[in-house]
């Protein structure tokens, strides 16, 4: 056995773990018992899930596109205008009569400059009386601002939320984790978390003793809408596949996400 070097105070290291765990504990699913789930787009990376819930006409914001649209191309076919923004790419890999692609992405601030727009700026685009809209994003990290810099007032017009949350292997910085808890505490405000799967293009950390998921895939559904109750369901489910179907999947048998009896209080 190799021993680690003592690099820092206990109480420091106790303090950034406690911070972890209040972080991670913003990441407990519920299940949905009055609800089904079902899978939006092909297996692999692209596709995520939703609560069943699904209208015709029900406008989706999807950002984040790059070289798979399979999720917004179920929507569509379902009979969803399907809003698509990325300012990465020259032109979308797939087309439909559903589609509309803006070359803008999103973030805290507006940047013109850069083609970046607020949330609450890119809304404006949405049809006319368009009603509890479909949220998907995957920006590769510009999520925790969005989260934070939007106000619950605009993320409330939302019915659900699909995200892509990720550099989670990076809570030991205590920037990052204030900027992480902010977001993940104004969602939960108003929303339920009923899903989450990690991506197994990444792996799992230990972050101060915790396991912790590089990438994880979170669906949250409006809690005014639901009826939630605590957790029995084991992750990945069979509504699941690995983001790289040679690889297998990363199960999430630990906490926050795996059912318990009793929920956990920090120890020290």
């Amino acid at each position: 056995m190799t021993f680690r070097p003592v690099t820092e105070p206990l109480d420091v290291g106790i303090a950034r773990q406690r911070g972890v765990f209040e972080a991670l504990a913003l990441l407990t699913p519920l299940d949905l018992p009055d609800d089904r789930k079902i899978r939006v787009g092909d297996p692999g990376d692209g596709g995520y899930v939703l609560v069943d819930r699904l209208r015709p006409g029900q406008p989706v914001m999807s950002f984040g596109v790059g070289p798979n649209v399979s999720f917004d191309r179920d929507l569509a076919r379902r009979g969803h205008p399907v809003l698509l923004f990325d300012h990465t790419i020259a032109r979308l890999p797939e087309d439909h009569a559903g589609f509309t692609w803006f070359a803008e992405g999103v973030a805290g601030q507006a940047d013109a400059a850069r083609q970046l727009h607020t949330l609450a700026d890119h809304m404006a685009k949405l049809p006319p009386a368009s009603e509890a809209p479909i949220l998907k994003m995957d920006v590769e990290g510009a999520e925790w601002d969005v989260l934070t810099e939007t106000s619950s007032l605009v993320m409330r017009r939302f019915e659900q939320i699909v995200l892509e949350l990720h550099d989670l292997e990076k809570l030991e910085d205590a920037r990052f984790r204030g900027l992480v808890w902010r977001a993940l505490a104004s969602l939960s405000s108003a929303f339920t978390l009923c899903h989450v799967h990690a991506n197994n293009f990444g792996h799992i950390a230990n972050v101060s003793g915790f396991p912790v998921p590089q990438t994880l895939e979170v669906t949250y559904i409006r809690s005014d809408l639901v009826r939630p109750a605590p957790s029995q369901t084991y992750y990945p489910t069979p509504l699941d596949t690995g983001n790289c179907l040679d690889w297998p999947d990363l199960p999430l048998w630990f906490y926050p996400f795996m059912p318990i009896a009793v929920k956990p209080s920090f120890p020290w």
